[in-house]
């Protein structure tokens, strides 16, 4: 007898433990709380926004336990009626009813970060001119979530610091800090999900906000992204994304950028890690090395274009640095040959003709020669690159002046319009004129 008494005890605690479950789930009216409840899922199913609402205001405000949709579909119920309210007070009511929600959803349901991450999105979406506030609860949300925080959450809160940064509201160091957390949260993801898109692009909106900032100098950045670096030495896709973001802000003269760049080329040899320890090696006055790389940017590259910057910058150094005239000018021709219409390489075939004047002449008058096949190439520059055309008139002032003079010319028998071959490395044929 004993024992059924004590079955019978638990089986009440049981009931009553059930009875106060569905008092929690369904509220104080069930069977109204079960109708709106079915009535805004049939709306929302038929994309009836509008007729949605009602009954899931309803469900939201006397049964909020009832199902963890209500908060799913809810975002895109109350941004229906605010987009299509006109009445500022209105729609006052629904943005607010949408910031209950959240609230609401993560008493019943928890999940606070994520939930305070879609909740900083959308107050920042109402309220843009409440930063602050905004950026609050967006901070609030990656300090909970660290290296599960989404992605758009991330995005947002960087994108918030650096506007009130720009408004002085906001110190750099703080942006910083921001800088530092969303990226290791991006970081930890990326190496989970590495074909994930939305976390490249999140991460690629984070670092162009640091850049454009104006908080990432170069001793702010450095440190930042060689522990990044440190981190992630075989991610080729971060790699690439430091290398770009440290070279638009002129930071290639650093370490990392140094080690970076040849740690890319050694993962995945391609033109781009090519190019850029090429000019790596160029900053650093190393320009043997340098031609190396261009070279292998050269043969790993399938852009014509792109081929024809690197056999330019190849043929500035070749002439200007490694005193190479003759190489130099067969790259500069392959970069001409490869854009077709560039005026530069034809400036630089000219000025280098014009440097070796002294030595191309066994005296001032056919020395000065020189200066008339240097400005040939002015003037073909001119010709077919307008964007080239103001230093290439500058250029044709200065060395024209320096043709021979008429006396020098019939002095040494020659005529105007005569043809005449320089000889040295130059080995081109001039018509003669004078000055």
């Amino acid at each position: 007898m004993k024992t059924v008494r004590v079955i019978v005890f638990f089986c009440l605690i049981s009931f009553f433990a059930k009875a106060q479950d569905d008092d929690a789930k369904w509220g104080k009216n069930p069977e109204r709380c079960k109708m709106n409840l079915s009535l805004y899922v049939e709306f929302y199913r038929q994309n009836n926004l509008n007729d949605a609402y009602q009954p899931w205001s309803i469900v939201l405000n006397e049964c909020p336990k009832a199902s963890k949709n209500l908060y799913i579909h809810g975002p895109k119920i109350l941004w229906y009626k605010i987009n299509n309210t006109k009445d500022p007070n209105i729609r006052k009511k629904y943005a607010d009813t949408l910031m209950l929600m959240y609230d609401k959803r993560i008493e019943n349901f928890g999940e606070e970060g994520k939930v305070l991450g879609y909740k900083g999105i959308d107050f920042y979406k109402l309220y843009p001119e409440k930063k602050k506030e905004a950026l609050d609860i967006l901070a609030k949300s990656l300090e909970i979530d660290g290296k599960s925080s989404d992605p758009a959450a991330i995005t947002t809160l960087m994108s918030i610091a650096v506007d009130l940064y720009k408004e002085n509201k906001l110190p750099a160091e703080q942006v910083l800090e921001f800088y530092n957390k969303c990226s290791e949260a991006l970081t930890s993801q990326f190496e989970a999900k590495p074909d994930n898109e939305n976390i490249k692009k999140a991460q690629d909106n984070i670092d162009l906000a640091l850049i454009n900032s104006g908080v990432a100098t170069c001793d702010k950045i450095v440190p930042i992204f060689t522990k990044k670096y440190e981190a992630n030495k075989d991610n080729v896709d971060m790699l690439k994304v430091l290398l770009k973001l440290l070279a638009r802000q002129q930071c290639t003269d650093s370490k990392v950028y140094a080690e970076a760049s040849e740690q890319l080329n050694k993962l995945q040899p391609s033109a781009f890690s090519a190019y850029s320890l090429a000019q790596l090696f160029v900053k650093r006055g190393e320009f043997s090395k340098a031609s190396t790389y261009y070279l292998q940017a050269i043969n790993l590259d399938s852009i014509s274009e792109q081929k024809a910057q690197y056999y330019y910058e190849l043929a500035v150094i070749s002439g200007t640095k490694l005193g190479q005239l003759s190489t130099a000018r067969n790259y500069a021709l392959k970069a001409a040959e490869l854009k077709k219409n560039w005026g530069k390489p034809y400036i630089l075939i000219g000025q280098l003709y014009a440097q070796s004047a002294k030595d191309c002449g066994d005296d001032a008058y056919y020395q000065s020669l020189v200066y008339i096949a240097a400005v040939d190439k002015f003037i073909t520059a001119r010709s077919i690159d307008p964007d080239v055309a103001d230093e290439a008139n500058k250029l044709i002032a200065s060395y024209s002046a320096m043709y021979p003079t008429k006396e020098d010319m019939f002095f040494h028998g020659d005529t105007e319009g005569k043809s005449y071959t320089i000889g040295c490395w130059i080995n081109e044929t001039i018509k003669i004129r004078v000055r």
